[in-house]
């Protein structure tokens, strides 16, 4: 009789066992072997370092034949939910699928250890089957982290750029000996800047272990760089990189700066003139500088066949006021006629200001007109001359005596 009863216990517990392998089977899949980095995480606690892509490995045996079916993997709990799936696939009955997923896990965690839920979802419209892992987060050993970088978005060249950098440890160990330096390639320019030590965690996210007073995982400092007088206006790349022995972050940002030609202005106040061979013509030019101290131009006149160019070859300009500056330009015999443009390059520190550019027109008429008037000239002197001859000519004559044209009486 109690063997009987036995029996009947050991069939009804074989018949809940079958149940409930068939109920844990799922609808669309059964035999679920999930495996990340080549472990299977059902059967041992996985360690996962913060900022680790995982390639995880889903296999599966088809309970059904079904369409359209999505295999998902994700994790919840972060600002941003991390998620992965494949596209729609058929499966038949019976029949085992391997799928390959990436889930990226964000490297900013605010403890040293987390544990993580990793969901796995085999599904299709009308059916699903999930499964939940547990998994160990932790930091990665060395972390230095530029949390954020502010500078203003233009400046002007020979000012100071200020630069606030925030950093933060994002490590499981301390960061000892942290610099950072603030440069703009471009412009060959670099400040380097101690910041010291940075905690893994604040004082108060510590024990009440006063060794630990007073430590803090982010540190902020203001770095100042000067922007060279001679800088260009352009879009130029501002780099900060923070390291230490352990650990580097480069952060890039774009910087609009106003050069030193956008601070020094040429103008050419005079246009066209017009030249005769021999004669010669002035020209103003007007050196606005708009910058924040004095500045010294150097004038060239480029080669400009058969004129000569004459101007003051050096001239300072005080800042926030202009000057004018004369360029005489003269029509030698060898001139084409014609216009003709003159060039002054204009420089500051090395760098071209602008290139003025003059305008002379030359007549050869001018020759024609000047020897004509020569001649006229010496015509007029010539005659003046035989009238003067002619004058002095009458003058000097002797009129007759009056004594012989009397009669005598005795």
């Amino acid at each position: 009789m109690m063997k009987s009863i036995l029996v009947s216990i050991i069939a009804v517990l074989a018949v809940m066992t079958l149940i409930s392998v068939n109920a844990s089977a799922g609808e669309l899949a059964s035999d679920l072997q999930v495996r990340i980095n080549g472990v299977d995480i059902e059967q041992e606690v996985l360690g996962i370092e913060a900022g680790e892509t995982l390639p995880v490995k889903v296999v599966f045996t088809a309970a059904k034949d079904a369409s359209d079916v999505v295999v998902r993997a994700s994790v919840e709990g972060f600002r941003n939910d991390i998620t992965d799936k494949t596209g729609r696939f058929e499966i038949l009955n019976g029949d085992t699928y391997i799928k390959y997923l990436s889930l990226t896990i964000p490297s900013d965690l605010d403890e040293l250890t987390e544990e993580i839920t990793l969901n796995i979802r085999i599904s299709n419209v009308a059916q699903s089957d999930e499964q939940e892992f547990s998994l160990e987060l932790q930091r990665e050993s060395y972390k230095l982290n530029i949390l954020s970088v502010e500078a203003p978005q233009e400046a002007a060249a020979g000012t100071t750029l200020p630069v606030d950098v925030v950093l933060k440890n994002f490590g499981m160990s301390k960061l000892e000996d942290v610099f950072v330096k603030v440069r703009i390639p471009a412009l060959g320019i670099e400040k380097k800047v101690y910041f010291g030590d940075i905690s893994p965690l604040d004082e108060d996210e510590y024990s009440s272990d006063v060794r630990y007073a007073n430590r803090e995982d982010s540190i902020e400092r203001r770095i100042y760089i000067s922007v060279p007088e001679s800088a260009k206006s352009g879009v130029y790349s501002l780099e900060v990189e923070a390291f230490n022995l352990d650990s580097s972050e480069i952060v890039k940002k774009s910087i609009v700066i106003s050069g030193a030609e956008g601070t020094s202005r040429v103008i050419a106040s005079t246009g066209a003139k017009t030249i005769a061979i021999g004669q010669e013509a002035t020209y103003d030019l007007i050196i606005v500088n708009s910058g924040n101290k004095a500045k010294v131009f150097t004038l060239t006149a480029e080669d400009a066949p058969g004129l000569i160019v004459e101007t003051d070859s050096i001239v300072t300009v005080q800042a926030g006021s202009s000057k004018t500056v004369q360029v005489g330009v003269k029509a030698t015999s060898s001139a084409e006629e014609g216009t003709h443009t003159v060039l002054i390059d204009v420089e500051s520190e090395g760098a071209i200001v602008k290139q003025a550019s003059l305008t002379a027109n030359v007549e050869k008429t001018g020759v024609a007109t000047t020897n004509s008037v020569v001649i006229l000239t010496v015509i007029l002197v010539i005659v003046f001359v035989v009238l003067l001859i002619i004058l002095i000519v009458l003058l000097t004559r002797k009129p007759a005596t009056s004594e012989t044209e009397e009669t005598s009486y005795y």
